[in-house]
């Protein structure tokens, strides 16, 4: 028989051992919402469309908005890209300038109305031609609270003096992730195709008079395409 020391012992055992066990996960739910990410957005948005100017150096810049204007720390990654050859391209972000695109880097921290920033450098020379680039930024420590942001930079060149053609041809929505929708807004069957920055051909189709098309991009790279139709041709950007 127990005696009333061992009745005692076994009663505070099957007291306090559910009292501590409930403590401890409700210290566990405590602490994992107290960890919050902090919210930031890239400004004027994620995509910046730009020309650039032959013979300049031509400065392009994404903001990177604190709305909460608590201390943030962010870094960021170069995920791909495509630069023409006889491009000359540098980069900078808050905190530090480099030579040439690195593969990634940190910001210096930002804090009330202060923002971040990536800015390209770009000096196209006399070279025609057109570049997209994507970055990913992170919060530091947190590799899953990011933003990704595009730069798509284009210039004529100092050659190019005709006026563009003008496209029978929308696509939308661009940037696109998962598909996309193509129109033929004239009253003749047109020819569409779709090039990859390296010229490989992924999708074709012959759109009939004022049809429209939805094609998938489920297995297509993140990155810049041209559409291509009747000799006129323009950008589209894959994103993920």
């Amino acid at each position: 028989m127990l005696t009333l020391a061992g009745k005692m012992k076994n009663f505070h055992s099957h007291i306090f051992f559910p009292i501590r066990l409930v403590l401890g996960v409700l210290l566990v739910f405590l602490f994992a919402n107290g960890v919050k990410c902090q919210t930031f957005f890239p400004l004027p948005q994620a995509l910046l469309e730009q020309e650039v100017y032959p013979d300049l150096a031509n400065e392009c810049f994404i903001y990177l908005e604190n709305p909460g204007g608590d201390t943030l720390k962010l870094r960021w990654r170069f995920m791909e890209g495509n630069i023409p050859e006889g491009w000359d391209s540098d980069m900078c972000d808050y905190g530090a300038c480099y030579i040439g695109i690195p593969t990634n880097s940190g910001m210096n921290p930002v804090y009330d109305s202060i923002q971040g920033y990536l800015k390209l450098i770009v000096q196209p020379g006399s070279v025609s031609g057109a570049a997209w680039l994507w970055f990913r930024v992170h919060e530091e420590n947190n590799n899953s609270n990011f933003q990704d942001v595009y730069f798509s930079l284009h210039t004529p060149g100092v050659s190019a003096v005709l006026e563009p053609k003008k496209s029978a041809i929308a696509i939308w929505p661009n940037p696109a992730s998962s598909w996309c929708a193509v129109r033929n807004n004239s009253p003749y069957d047109s020819p569409v195709q779709l090039f990859s920055a390296d010229g490989q051909l992924v999708a074709q189709r012959l759109l009939s008079a004022f049809g429209t098309e939805v094609i998938s991009l489920e297995n297509m790279n993140a990155g810049l395409y041209w559409l291509r139709s009747n000799g006129v041709s323009r950008q589209f950007i894959i994103i993920r």
